[in-house]
């Protein structure tokens, strides 16, 4: 068995050797692209110039983590299977891929999210993916929850985090809409819901893996402090955030659970808006500018299987 990985890199810097090194020291045989999204930090030359054992993938732009994903997919050897994407501040343990393969080799299940913790290994960082009842917010399972003791059980999740997850190339071409994996025009930011919300509408499973383990840095493009993440991003990435949120459900969720939903959500996101507004401005007008992905997720609708929430996960 041979597994393949694509590392999406923008300005990884020293993270992305300690990637790609992890990713060749794997237990098993993986094959690795390395999608570069047009770097400025000197992290580029390495899929210019790729180490032994590496595809490098030069872009001639910046994608996101979307595009990027798709490019990668595009130039991934087809016997390489399942699949796994990475972040380069992500750093996956040897027996990361055999665990994730052991877990894909069960009847149903198409993809593996991973127990990523944060470095020094105390504490997590996600435990694979849910949507919160009402608000329907990512909810990333052990988020800054002691690791120690701590979500060591397999379970059913409807997504796992992007920084680090796996999937079988069958659940994958189950998922893709218009021949694409990811919505390219997402750049970042719940595309990796998106899918893992896709993959199990088409009828195969999500599962959580806790001997999948990987480091997992979080919140690069935010600004220090404390408080809600979606206010320390850059005006762009927040309107991405944003707009890629409800794109989602446009795209994925069933009539009956979208009505049950709209009076707690009308509120709730309209004040989210505002008070991302409020804080910087320009967010607004770049809300504006990326509403033209929720008029693609609405006409995608068609081509995606919607089941209700509660029969997912």
């Amino acid at each position: 068995m041979t597994a393949g990985a694509i590392v999406i890199n923008h300005d990884g810097g020293e993270d992305l050797h300690r990637c790609l090194a992890a990713l060749a020291a794997q237990t098993v045989e993986v094959k690795i692209v390395l999608v570069d999204c047009a770097s400025t930090d000197g992290s580029r030359a390495l899929a210019e110039h790729p180490p032994a054992g590496v595809l490098g993938v030069p872009l001639p732009d910046n994608r996101g983590y979307a595009g990027g994903a798709n490019a990668g997919l595009e130039a991934l050897p087809p016997g390489a299977d399942p699949v796994g994407f990475f972040n380069p501040d992500c750093f996956p343990e040897p027996g990361f891929f055999a665990a994730a393969c052991r877990r894909l080799a069960e009847p149903g299940v198409g993809g593996v999210a991973a127990r990523l913790e944060r470095p020094g290994g105390t504490q997590l960082d996600s435990c694979g993916q849910v949507l919160t009842p009402w608000l329907l917010r990512v909810r990333d399972r052990g988020y800054g929850e002691e690791a120690a003791g701590a979500y060591l059980e397999p379970a059913r999740v409807l997504a796992a985090c992007g920084a680090g997850m796996v999937y079988r190339r069958a659940a994958l071409a189950a998922a893709a809409v218009e021949a694409r994996v990811f919505p390219d025009e997402f750049f970042a930011f719940w595309e990796d819901l998106d899918l893992g919300w896709r993959v199990s509408a088409a009828g195969w499973r999500v599962v959580y893996e806790p001997a999948a383990v990987a480091l997992h840095r979080r919140g690069g493009t935010a600004e220090p402090g404390s408080g809600r993440l979606l206010f320390r991003r850059p005006p762009e990435v927040a309107a991405g955030i944003l707009v890629n949120r409800w794109a989602t459900w446009l795209r994925n969720l069933s009539a009956v659970d979208f009505w049950l939903r709209l009076p707690v959500l009308l509120p709730a996101d309209a004040m989210l808006v505002f008070l991302a507004g409020a804080r910087r401005p320009a967010v607004w007008p770049a809300v504006v500018r990326a509403l033209p992905r929720l008029r693609k997720a609405w006409r995608q609708r068609a081509l995606v299987p919607r089941r209700r929430l509660r029969e997912l996960w």
